[in-house]
């Protein structure tokens, strides 16, 4: 495969996925600012409030154990729920595991619902099994062009394969299923500026 239709494949992808999940992300001056008083409350009535409850003494942190696998658990059991479900992120009736079998615990293929602009076609999509996958976040994603995290790359997909309005990052919803995909995960590290295997098997290229 040329360069030239290599650089066209890409191109014809990072348009497939034109939604934006995280917005522009190009590099800006951070400008800190300070808390409001609204915020400065909230830091008192929330967090200084769990951290009494849970440090403020030996016998308060012995309760911190149970109740710490109790909430990773659940919100770890509701993102498979919405993992296998065709119904609660979706709007067409796919789930994830519609292009990620097992769980997520295998790969398959997909097909972009969303036509190239290019070349009339939609784009048939090797889909990496999800073990390992969260390890290797935040990433740059070509669709994107930007760093994202798992979170993110799940937008991407409920939003293109399941079309459907993304998750608020702040939504129990969103959270669930980042903890889920992140159960997948093993030591895998993040490989910076190393093209990944699906981008490489769609350039023809070889291990």
């Amino acid at each position: 495969m040329n360069a030239q239709r290599v650089l066209t494949t890409v191109l014809g992808i990072a348009l497939v996925f034109a939604v934006v999940v995280v917005g522009n992300l190009a590099a800006q001056d951070h400008d800190p600012k300070p808390l409001t008083k609204e915020q400065k409350q909230m830091m008192k009535n929330k967090a200084m409030k769990n951290m009494d409850r849970f440090m403020s003494s030996k016998q308060a942190m012995m309760k911190l154990p149970e109740h710490l696998k109790e909430t990773q658990e659940e919100y770890i059991e509701y993102g498979e729920k919405l993992f296998n479900s065709k119904d609660a992120l979706s709007t067409n009736g796919q789930a994830c595991t519609s292009c990620h079998p097992g769980g997520g615990t295998t790969g398959g293929e997909a097909e972009t619902p969303m036509k190239s602009e290019l070349t009339g076609k939609p784009y048939k999509l090797p889909i990496p099994t999800l073990v390992g996958a969260a390890a290797t976040f935040p990433k740059y994603k070509v669709p994107n062009d930007a760093v994202i995290t798992v979170g993110d790359m799940a937008n991407n997909c409920v939003m293109m394969f399941m079309a459907a309005q993304p998750l608020d990052h702040k939504s129990k919803e969103f959270k669930a299923l980042s903890a889920y995909v992140t159960t997948l995960s093993n030591d895998d590290k993040v490989s910076v500026g190393e093209v990944p295997e699906m981008m490489k098997k769609m350039m023809g290229k070889k291990n």
